[in-house]
């Protein structure tokens, strides 16, 4: 999965305990042969080296495209896992340090767009142009975050929490103890980082943003994260922190409210499945912070 990842569960039986641990991390490398668009065999690399058509794809990879594609109808395409052509571009300019040419970014706009992928039961997938490029990189980790829950629960195993390198799920609480405590950093106003912790039990939370991961071009610095529409990568200093039920969710939307950006009436006037949200923004125009009305429940007291 390109990360480090944490696993934590509790259970009475350490024998019981430790097998179930080496199912979990099974269950991660299976994912990552099929879901990783790093390693050339995956089922997704060799999907999309494939030309326009319809293909027949595992259930995993159909239900992670599904998930995918439900967050990209209600964030109108902010979420994309069409955008493989521009990621790729965008990561050889963080090698070279120089800007995409505009040939080759209108070149790869025309091979994104959720709608030129579709998906049609059972586990059918339909390419409809040439040279299409799939990265599950904002939805991939948390689907499998949610797998590992997963397993746990089918072996009786009801306190765990699953850290997929930021992308957090967490089931009942640790023994004699209300909740998990976690917690997430941001900067505010006057620059300074800030760490809030929070509480969570059968849930999900993860965080996105442009704050640490960028290149500095031509003085401007250009985050990891791309707009699907425009093409170009994000270059305010936004992050979003974002609590659900589903590490999947969690993980999709955080990166599409960072290109969204924080935009209060949209936010407000969206629903989201039960999502919280927690944003903050550095552009030129100033420092901008917006929280959902239920965040709060689930902060801790300083």
């Amino acid at each position: 999965m390109g990360t480090q990842i944490r696993l934590v569960l509790y259970d009475s039986d350490k024998e019981k305990a430790d097998s179930v641990s080496v199912l979990a991390f099974q269950r991660i490398d299976e994912l990552n042969t099929i879901l990783s668009d790093y390693l050339v065999n995956s089922e997704l690399n060799l999907l999309c080296v494939k030309k326009p058509g319809t293909y027949e794809v595992s259930d995993d990879l159909y239900r992670v495209l599904k998930k995918a594609d439900s967050v990209s109808k209600l964030t109108e395409g902010a979420f994309d896992v069409t955008a493989g052509p521009l990621i790729g571009l965008w990561r050889k300019a963080r090698m070279t340090k120089k800007m995409p040419g505009q040939t080759e970014l209108s070149i790869a706009r025309e091979r994104v767009g959720y709608n030129l992928l579709q998906l049609t039961a059972p586990n059918k997938v339909r390419l409809n142009v040439e040279g299409m490029r799939l990265d599950l990189g904002g939805i991939g980790k948390g689907f499998a975050a949610d797998e590992v829950i997963g397993i746990l629960e089918m072996n009786g195993i009801f306190s765990g929490l699953i850290d997929m390198g930021g992308d957090i799920r967490v089931s009942g609480p640790p023994p004699e103890r209300e909740y998990w405590i976690l917690g997430f950093s941001y900067f505010d106003r006057q620059g300074k980082e800030c760490f809030q912790k929070i509480k969570l039990k059968d849930g999900a939370v993860a965080t996105s943003g442009s704050l640490y991961q960028f290149v500095e071009i031509n003085g401007i610095k250009f985050s990891h994260i791309i707009n699907p529409k425009s093409g170009l990568a994000l270059k305010d200093g936004i992050q979003v922190t974002t609590i659900s039920r589903y590490a999947a969710e969690a993980d999709a939307f955080a990166s599409a409210f960072s290109v969204i950006g924080l935009d209060p009436s949209i936010l407000r006037d969206a629903d989201y499945q039960h999502l919280e949200v927690f944003m903050t923004n550095q552009s030129t125009t100033g420092y901008e912070q917006w929280e959902s009305s239920g965040f709060k429940q689930f902060l801790m007291p300083e």
